[in-house]
């Protein structure tokens, strides 16, 4: 396996036409993330990515890895079937052998953590060679990060032997306190109401600074540095935050190696901190 990765932050706003004159330097970021995947042309690419509740709204397992299905129409993303490669039946097979318990997905749909990446990342989302595994960065109950590293090195392992290029993403984050409730015991949804309360003080949660100093650890190669975050300190920067796991997962897989390019811009309009790391 020749692996590479991208870790990149995503916002549903972003697809909201009233907020679409944002975000000019992630955008710009982003079109070097899509140059980059045209210069190594991965022959899988595994994307981690969280779930607002919709897949995991009654069972939440840490980690699913999907077989077969599609995306869910929302927030102008198109039903977009996913082309999984084959690799997946087997590497899933193999991630449980190592000890990693990872349950698995047939004919589901996945939200906007991996539709809106696949669409912004990939000229023909519906052919991109996927292994899809989502992870429950929302809701109850919710694992250490550490977790997410050590599983990024199980499936990192498990690719080894792959005779190709392995393209890993991360999507999610980083600070952002998106309108969801506090992870915990039959929490669902907000109240419309209540929804409108926590967007007016979403951006009491972003966190420049410390979304730099995790983009900064990244370009160091500090393979470390999801694994010492906490969950206080990652509350602190509101509860989207805790998407991050996806990025350590995806980072871990590949390797760690330091980001060769990283870029950020805090987008208040999508409240949210929007980061892109990549590299080899």
């Amino acid at each position: 396996m020749t692996p590479a990765y991208i870790c990149l932050s995503h916002s549903p706003f972003m697809a909201v036409p009233r907020l679409a004159d944002a975000g000019y330097e992630y955008r710009a970021a982003v079109d070097e993330a899509r140059k980059f995947i045209g210069e190594i042309a991965p022959d899988v690419v595994v994307m981690f990515a969280p779930d607002h509740m919709n897949l995991l709204n009654q069972v939440r397992p840490p980690f699913t890895g999907i077989l077969s299905g599609d995306t869910v129409p929302e927030f102008d993303i198109p039903r977009v079937s996913l082309a999984v490669h084959p690799v997946a039946e087997q590497l899933f097979q193999d991630v449980v052998a190592r000890d990693v318990d990872l349950a698995v997905g047939e004919d589901v749909s996945v939200d906007h953590g991996l539709g809106l990446t696949l669409l912004q990342l990939f000229d023909a989302p519906a052919q991109v060679p996927l292994v899809p595994i989502v992870v429950n960065a929302i809701g109850y109950p919710i694992f250490l990060v550490a977790r997410a590293r050590r599983v990024g090195e199980v499936i990192g392992e498990a690719l080894a032997s792959f005779d190709g290029t392995v393209l890993f993403i991360g999507t999610g984050g980083l600070s952002h306190n998106p309108p969801f409730p506090e992870p915990a015991p039959g929490a669902k949804r907000f109240s419309p109401q209540e929804r409108e309360a926590s967007l007016a003080t979403a951006l009491d949660y972003l966190d420049p600074d410390w979304d730099r100093g995790l983009l900064a650890e990244m370009s160091a190669g500090d393979a470390d540095c999801f694994s010492r975050l906490t969950q206080p300190e990652l509350d602190r920067r509101g509860g989207g935050a805790n998407e991050v796991r996806t990025w350590a997962a995806a980072w871990a897989a590949a390797g760690s190696p330091p980001a060769r390019f990283t870029s950020y811009e805090a987008v208040e309009p999508w409240i949210t901190g929007m980061g892109v790391a990549f590299g080899a």
